[in-house]
C-alpha cells in the first residue's frame, strides 16, 4: 500500500481494542442523553404522572411530580456516569498508548502531514480526516474534565453559576459527538467503496504491514 493518502494501515491490538470500547461508551453516553431527551424527559413524564392521578381521583403538586419524574431516571444517570468515568479512563490510556514507540501517537497524522514534502504530501482529504480525528481528541478531553468538574463540584468549591455554565456546554458538546458519529459512520462507508477498502477489516485483525 503506497498511498500516501491512504488511511489504512496496521494497528495493534491495544489500539483496536481502544477503539471499539471507545465507541462503545460513546455510544452509551449518547444513549443516555437520548433518553433524557425524550422518553425519560422529566417534563414530559412530569406532566403524565400528574394527569394520570388526577383522572384517578388523586391530587399531587407538580413539584412532587417533578421530583417523582427527576427520580425515574436516576437509574440511567448511573449508567452516565459508569460510561463517563470509563471515557476519562479510556483518554488516559490513548494517551499513554501514544507515547509507546510503535503504537499510533494521537496527533501521528497531522505530523505525517506537515513533514511530508510539499508536492509529496497525503491528500487534503487525508489532513481533513486526522484534524476531524485531532478535534475529537480536544472535545473528548474538554468533555472528561466538564464531566468530572460537575461530579465533584462540592469538592472543587464550584459556584452554582459556574457550575451551571460548565453543565450547558458539555451538553451543548454532547452534539459534537453526535455528529461525529454519523460522519464517521458514512464515511467509513464511503471509504469502504471507494479507494480504502478493507478500513473496517485493519480495524478488526490489525491490517498487514507491508
Amino acid at each position: 500500500m503506497n498511498n500516501p493518502s491512504s488511511l489504512r494501515g496496521t494497528r495493534s491490538v491495544w489500539l483496536r481494542l481502544w477503539h471499539w470500547l471507545d465507541a462503545l461508551v460513546i455510544l452509551g453516553l449518547l444513549g443516555t442523553v437520548l433518553l433524557r431527551k425524550t422518553f425519560l424527559s422529566w417534563r414530559t413524564n412530569s406532566t403524565f404522572i400528574e394527569t394520570t392521578l388526577q383522572d384517578a381521583g388523586t391530587t399531587i403538586t407538580p413539584e412532587l411530580a417533578k421530583e417523582l419524574a427527576i427520580g425515574l431516571r436516576s437509574p440511567m444517570w448511573e449508567f452516565h456516569y459508569v460510561f463517563g468515568f470509563t471515557l476519562a479512563g479510556l483518554f488516559v490510556v490513548r494517551i499513554i498508548l501514544g507515547l509507546i514507540p510503535g503504537q499510533h501517537p494521537m496527533f501521528g497524522g497531522l505530523r505525517k502531514y506537515f513533514s511530508a514534502p510539499a508536492g509529496k504530501r497525503p491528500s487534503k482529504h487525508f489532513l481533513a480526516v486526522k484534524a476531524g480525528y485531532a478535534v475529537f481528541y480536544a472535545m473528548v478531553c474538554f468533555m472528561v474534565v466538564s464531566g468530572l468538574s460537575m461530579y465533584f463540584k462540592t469538592e472543587l468549591s464550584l459556584s452554582s453559576d459556574l457550575a451551571g455554565s460548565i453543565k450547558e456546554l458539555h451538553e451543548l458538546s454532547m452534539w459534537f459527538f453526535a455528529a461525529f458519529v454519523a460522519v464517521h459512520t458514512v464515511g467509513v462507508i464511503v471509504a469502504e467503496n471507494q479507494d480504502d477498502a478493507g478500513l473496517v477489516s485493519d480495524m478488526i485483525n490489525g491490517g498487514k504491514s507491508e
